[in-house]
């Protein structure tokens, strides 16, 4: 006679489901900035409920006197010391965001378009003196600085967002480069770049990054006798970029002496002294340039920054990707040497958009962030007073969860930051998750084929589609200025 083991299925069974319904209850398991995933089986059911999304730290004042309705229309992480108050429509939102909307509702509307909200009432700091500096693009060169970390690193968004505004106000060439990039030399597709003899430091290394160095551009260079750096102009993506009319090198200057030597399209141009006594020295040739090549002569402890490939006029995009960073570094550099790169490379818009290396998983608290913003924004107005400050919010990034693929909270969090800092430093804010989440956020982008599997970084197809969000918030503010 067979046994019958169908109980001792069933209890098997019932003892599973138990001992996962149990994980739910489990305390947080953290490994330095990694954070297990919590087990929940009833998390479909969790999310029908009406209630406030996870929080940072800090929570809204008198909670109870909120209804059920307003909690659920309460999307976003509060942080410390946020306030509420009420839209036109009754729900619930941050003083942040009732700011930003009030603004935007006083702007022109176009379908598609994410505003930029400018905070700074006209003043320096915000987008005006940008709008009336691209109005004379036709006589003097109109200069951009896109700080930011691996999300453009490449040249991902910025390349294409130089070609769509040469085209309409013209210029020529890549920009800014440093003397040796893996991103540049290996996938970035507007300059084919190669260099040989240089020792780089970033401000993401852990040790061996020297602070009396640090500049906007976050590394420095030390270069052996002899070190060159190759760039050859590429049209093939972006036609603007294929060539150029002026060719830069950067280095500190402070006396020391050195040699250089420039080739253009192959041709020696001549030989040039290293031996400014300006925080920032600068040698330029200038031609119908599609090739430059720097060598060293001599650099006798000379410290290097990078080469450059611009037009006369028109408008220069600078890609300043630097990958692991938060962009702290701006917190640390010197008036003096900000103030020379400046002198040399001046500036007519400095965009932050930073984020992938702050809003990481478990983090809740972003008051560092903000303090720490507030002071490089402020170096950035002292020593940099003709250019506009546009801080970009952080883009959308989806992880996994019981309930499938979801904006993680830390990036909604982060976005109430930078609309904080915006607002407290009076400079302009564009809301980069907003625009994303009009075209179906990370995951839609995943979806088209714009956005890696890692629902984090681009690829240059949604580089693209992004850079065309940003230059329709720009000229939107242009034409109506």
């Amino acid at each position: 006679m067979e046994k019958n083991y169908l109980n001792r299925v069933v209890w098997v069974v019932l003892a599973v489901v138990l001992v996962l319904l149990g994980l739910y209850w489990l305390p947080e398991i953290k490994i330095g900035d990694w954070t297990m995933r919590k087990v929940d089986l009833l998390a479909d059911l969790r999310n029908g409920a009406a209630s406030v999304e996870p929080t940072a730290t800090g929570t809204a004042p008198n909670p109870d006197s909120l209804t059920v309705a307003q909690k659920a229309a309460l999307k976003l992480p509060l942080l410390d010391g946020s306030r509420l108050t009420h839209d036109q429509q009754g729900n619930v939102v941050t003083v942040e965001d009732s700011i930003m909307s009030a603004l935007a509702a006083l702007l022109p509307q176009r379908k598609g378009v994410t505003s930029i909200i400018d905070m700074s009432g006209g003043e320096p700091g915000g987008m005006t003196m940008f709008y009336e500096a691209l109005a004379q693009s036709d006589s003097r060169t109109v200069r951009i600085a896109v700080l930011g970390d691996s999300f453009i690193e490449g040249d991902i968004l910025t390349g294409m967002l130089r070609e769509l505004l040469q085209q309409r106000f013209g210029g020529s060439g890549c920009g800014f480069l440093p003397m040796a990039s893996p991103a540049t030399s290996s996938f970035r597709r507007s300059v084919r770049q190669s260099s040989q003899g240089w020792s780089a430091h970033r401000t993401s290394d852990r040790a061996g990054y020297m602070a009396t160095y640090n500049n906007i551009t976050g590394s420095y260079f030390n270069g052996s006798d002899g070190a060159w750096v190759d760039m050859e102009a590429s049209g093939a993506n972006y036609r603007h970029s294929g060539s150029c009319t002026s060719t830069s090198f950067y280095y500190l200057g402070g006396g020391a002496m050195g040699s250089v030597t420039a080739f253009v399209n192959g041709i020696n141009s001549g030989s040039y002294s290293l031996s400014s006594n300006d925080p920032v020295g600068v040698v330029t040739v200038r031609g119908n340039i599609t090739q430059a090549k720097w060598q060293l002569g001599s650099s006798a402890g000379i410290v290097f920054l990078g080469a450059s490939m611009d037009g006369d006029r028109g408008v220069a995009v600078d890609n300043l990707a630097l990958r692991s960073t938060r962009g702290y570094h701006l917190t640390d550099v010197s008036d003096r040497i900000l103030t020379g790169f400046n002198q040399v490379r001046p500036y007519d818009l400095v965009v932050i958009m930073y984020g992938l290396n702050i809003a990481f998983k478990g983090r809740r608290n972003f008051g560092d962030y903000c303090k720490r913003m507030d002071v490089a924004i402020d170096n950035i107005k002292r020593c940099m007073p003709g250019a506009g400050i546009l801080l970009v919010s952080c883009s959308d990034h989806a992880e996994r969860g019981s309930d499938g693929l979801r904006t993680m909270p830390e990036v909604l969090a982060l976005n109430q930051a930078q609309k904080r800092v915006a607002i407290n430093n009076r400079i302009a804010f564009w809301d980069l998750y907003s625009a994303m989440s009009g075209v179906g956020g990370i995951t839609g982008m995943v979806s088209r084929g714009e956005a890696s599997s890692d629902y984090t970084h681009l690829n240059f197809k949604g580089g693209d589609h992004l850079a065309r969000l940003l230059y329709d918030a720009i000229i939107l503010g242009y034409e109506n200025r």
